[in-house]
């Protein structure tokens, strides 16, 4: 029961002991596709390696509107880092650009540029026209970056980290091993507010539509609503059974708890007290330990469609009580060890991308894997099983997240007020005092995404529209004209391809940043577009 945080994998072999340099070069990273009928992950790189924390990442999450992501384990120390979007091109190497793929930037206008047309003659061209794995990679305007300094180091707890949750006014809770929640907010260096337990709190969840009350599951069995302001339980529940994850439904108005066995307990909260549902066991009546539930989340598109991350290595998506869907890996395709995939058994659970169309999970073998996730309807009578998924290894990778961009919020919250503008006063860790501000009510923002425009729109746009000399004006003078006049026939094509492949689903300006056993951060960025195999 002491041992929530499992440890299974080794890391006493740790890499090089070097941090990344800023402005180093970006990696191309190699993945490999099981049961897929086209490569979407066609061009990654590894953007960023340094090292963020002594000893092991146990839970990562970046801030609602994208600016900064938390991460927390081993040490007991809570750090934030601000997320920032730099010039593309000075990451990459242009000169040593991989003959095989054709290139072309996107500039500030939404504008492609291709970065590969005065080659000295037509035979690479040639070549890449009957090459079967031939890539077009697209560099955007900007490229996603954590800043390596932390923005803060928020001390206070006495024992590992399990949990992180952030509110949508960018307030963070810790849940530890220690027995507490800590509430901490940037721009502030002290613990705002301490939530005593009676055991390991080994999850927490901010209620979505009102920052003043979030929940909380422990060891103890107990899952617990509690009043920010007032630091106090407002009501409670014993589930008689280890919590392990919770989690509210979108609209504030329900949730549900997992627990140590596999049960899944879903409730409605009325007013502030919870009421109990109906259960649901994914591993049918029979409870055993190693079935535990480690995570949930809901699809950003459809609030009626959940994750459900289980330590028996699968992830269903539940709509309503019933499961529609369940994604799992062919192991025979990755030579696996014999005891197979298996979700990480730490904290760990899986995430719907931005647009909801991929499924993104860490797992024990350090790989991440990606799966096309279809919308399965709730009527459908038949259970729908993914099997197909492209997967890339990330060294002692313990959770993997993808950021879903940047969203302005118009006014931030300069000191602690939640709910019902309730003004207080509250210690300073320096010793002033500061009052809280009226908070005004919260305009809906529209979401941002990390490609900050429409690829496919770009796309089309490109073939109907684009100059009939594109794209011979970008050439050098000492060009030749033939040359280019192949070569704009050629790239057109492979645009045309491209863009027909990408009207399904695409992951073209994917970024996915995985936290590792061994402490560090890692940063993944897909600028390839698909190609069949």
């Amino acid at each position: 029961m002491a041992h929530i945080v499992d440890r299974h994998v080794d890391v006493s072999s740790k890499p090089d002991n070097h941090d990344s340099v800023p402005g180093e070069r970006m990696k191309r990273v190699r993945p490999h596709p099981s049961s897929k009928h086209s490569k979407e992950l066609s061009s990654l790189y590894c953007g960023q390696e340094f090292v963020a924390h002594e000893g092991s990442i146990l839970t990562m999450k970046f801030s609602l509107d994208g600016e900064f992501l938390a991460t927390a384990g081993e040490d007991c120390i809570v750090r934030v880092w601000k997320i920032v979007e730099d010039d593309s091109l000075d990451k990459f190497d242009i000169q040593d650009l991989d003959p095989s793929c054709l290139y072309f930037r996107m500039n500030h206008l939404s504008q492609l540029i291709p970065l590969n047309v005065d080659k000295e003659n037509i035979d690479k061209i040639k070549r890449l026209r009957r090459s079967s794995d031939s890539t077009c990679v697209i560099f955007p305007p900007k490229v996603f970056r954590v800043l390596e300094k932390p923005v803060h180091e928020f001390q206070g707890h006495s024992a590992e980290i399990l949990a992180l949750s952030w509110s949508k006014k960018g307030f963070l809770l810790s849940s530890s091993v220690d027995m507490t929640v800590r509430l901490w907010q940037v721009g502030y260096y002290g613990c705002l507010r301490v939530f005593s337990h009676n055991n390991y709190v080994t999850s927490v969840a901010f209620n979505p539509v009102d920052d003043n009350y979030f929940i909380s599951g422990s060891i103890d069995g107990k899952v617990r609503i509690w009043e920010v302001l007032r630091c106090r339980v407002i009501d409670y529940t014993d589930v008689r059974d280890i919590v392990t994850a919770v989690c509210y439904r979108p609209d504030g108005k329900g949730g549900i708890v997992g627990s140590m066995t596999g049960s899944c307990r879903f409730y409605d909260i009325i007013g502030t007290r919870l009421q109990l549902d109906e259960p649901i066991y994914l591993q049918g009546k029979k409870k055993l330990p190693g079935k535990r539930i480690t995570g949930f989340e809901f699809s950003p598109t459809d609030p009626s469609k959940v994750i459900i991350t289980s330590a028996d290595s699968l992830v269903r998506v539940v709509s309503g009580r019933d499961v529609i869907c369940k994604v799992k890996v062919d192991l025979a395709s990755f030579h696996l060890p014999a005891s197979g995939f298996r979700v990480a058994t730490s904290q760990i659970s899986a995430t719907f991308s931005q647009d909801g169309k991929q499924i993104i999970s860490a797992s024990e073998d350090s790989n991440i894997y990606i799966w096309n996730y279809a919308n399965q309807e709730k009527n459908s009578s038949k259970l729908k099983s993914i099997s197909s998924c492209e997967s890339f290894l990330s060294h002692n990778a313990s959770v993997a997240i993808p950021w879903r961009g940047i969203e302005t919020i118009p006014a931030t919250l300069t000191s602690l007020e939640l709910g019902g503008g309730d003004v207080r006063r509250n210690s300073h860790p320096g010793g002033e005092k500061y009052q809280s501000p009226k908070v005004e009510p919260e305009q809906p923002m529209p979401n941002s995404s990390p490609d900050c425009f429409s690829l496919t729109r770009v796309l089309l746009e490109s073939l109907t529209k684009g100059s009939p000399t594109w794209p011979e004006e970008t050439l050098p003078n000492a060009s030749p004209v033939t040359v280019a006049s192949d070569m704009c026939k050629f790239e057109l094509k492979v645009l045309k391809s491209a863009y027909q492949s990408m009207l399904g689903s695409h992951k073209w300006g994917l970024v996915i940043v995985t936290a590792g056993w061994d402490g560090r951060i890692r940063t993944y960025l897909n600028y390839g577009l698909p190609i069949r195999l």
